[in-house]
């Protein structure tokens, strides 16, 4: 045994005592508690399975159904896929509805205590333990190695801010090395190189581009998304992080005071932030009214919080204009592609480090707007929002532009095929 090898085995033995003291705690946990005999394995869902899909939450879960769904046939492999999160559990429920029951199962993950970890991988018994975007459970990556388990991290992407905090630990992390990465970008290859020196890592194009109709046009409103609103200028608010609800309020009043038909529509990243998200847009006089209680945006409404999940896809069809979160504090970014499928180009904050790989080519074409103040942002939204009927050009403007990255999905599958021996 390696030093490092022993060095990672105490720190994981103090990692599981770790655990086990936090799990009871658990329980209540406003996250953690929907699911938690899942994720204890006190309720076992986990199925024999020759490829494990690791999803932490609803992003990765859109990827991990591409993948299910790319490897469906007659002769597919039996796939388990488990997330963290209820909104990633939504999203695969929804994407694999149709899919063979036989062939694709998906549920909460355990909690990544390795006793935990080991015993589900001696149920699950996988020929190949995949990770999306890089999740490095400790865990689950030393329960993999034990079982012989062949892993493999796809899409990977690793900024260069994770990237100096992951190098703190390279010795830890040696022993647990992922046995093959695909990579969305020359330069999240580089650096994954530079942590796994000894894992193969290869340059594959991102699967969400493959989320993207090649051709065609912006699909068309859902009826009764937003019941009574005809007439009315829609700025949908995606994925709004808590650190920076502050500002983004501060935005809400800069759209309600430049157009006074607008309607806006606030999607919070975490859907536990509601209650105390309407609670600070009362105290600040914006007068919030939930999804679940409106039945009629007439108006006298003007801003919807979204306490329903899985609609906000959809209600980019019937937005005027949309600001995409995770970018007024230096969170890395939300989803910047979601709007630009359905003709919209979005405002940002000026953090997108998660999306550097597309956002800084996006923003050159016109195709992306970077604000640095919400006043600005405000005013770029009203101006969108006047030019929303060119949004049939614009999506074939993104069309063009991803039309030679697509083909990842298709890509890492041979891999995942590969690797796990079939």
């Amino acid at each position: 045994m390696t030093l490092s090898r022993f060095t990672t085995g105490l720190v994981l033995s103090a990692y599981n005592l770790l655990w086990k003291a936090a799990v009871p705690l658990t329980r209540n946990h406003k996250r953690l508690k929907e699911g938690h005999p899942q994720r204890t394995l006190s309720e076992n869902r986990l199925t024999p399975s020759d490829i494990w899909i690791h999803a932490a939450s609803a992003g990765e879960s859109y990827i991990a159904a591409e993948l299910a769904t790319e490897l469906a046939g007659d002769e597919a492999p039996r796939i388990l896929i488990t997330t963290h999160t209820r909104q990633g559990l939504e999203v695969l429920e929804k994407q694999l509805a149709g899919a063979d029951a036989t062939h694709v199962t998906a549920c909460y993950a355990p909690f990544d205590a390795p006793s935990l970890m080991n015993k589900a991988f001696q149920q699950v018994a996988p020929r190949l333990l995949v990770l999306v975007e890089l999740e490095l459970w400790p865990g689950m990556l030393d329960a993999a190695k034990k079982a012989g388990t062949t892993i493999a991290v796809i899409n990977g992407r690793l900024t260069p801010s994770s990237f100096k905090g992951y190098t703190r630990f390279k010795g830890l992390l040696a022993p647990l090395a992922p046995d093959f990465i695909s990579a969305i970008s020359a330069g999240d290859a580089d650096r994954l190189k530079a942590l796994f020196p000894a894992t193969p890592v290869e340059v594959i194009p991102n699967i969400k581009f493959d989320r993207i109709p090649e051709a065609g046009s912006p699909a068309a409103p859902v009826p009764n998304l937003f019941p009574d609103a005809e007439g009315r200028t829609i700025y949908l608010l995606a994925s709004v992080r808590e650190e920076e609800e502050q500002v983004v309020a501060d935005m809400c009043r800069g759209l309600l005071e430049r157009d006074k038909n607008a309607l806006i529509a606030w999607f919070p990243r975490h859907m536990e932030r509601v209650d105390p998200l309407c609670l600070d847009l009362e105290s600040a006089c914006l007068a919030p009214v939930r999804r679940s209680c409106c039945p009629s945006m007439d108006a006298d409404t003007r801003l919807v919080v979204w306490d329903r999940f899985g609609e906000m896809g959809a209600a980019f069809a019937s937005a005027h204009s949309a600001f995409v979160g995770g970018s007024f504090a230096d969170l890395g970014g939300q989803n910047m592609l979601e709007p630009l499928a359905a003709g919209l180009i979005p405002v940002m904050g000026p953090f997108y480090s998660n999306f550097s790989w597309v956002g800084d080519d996006l923003k050159q074409a016109g195709l992306l707007i970077t604000c640095e103040t919400a006043d600005e942002a405000a005013t770029q939204l009203v101006r969108l929002a006047g030019l929303c009927q060119e949004r049939q050009k614009t999506l074939k403007r993104f069309q063009e532009l991803i039309a030679s990255r697509r083909g990842g999905t298709r890509a890492t599958c041979r891999h995942l095929i590969r690797l796990a021996g079939m």
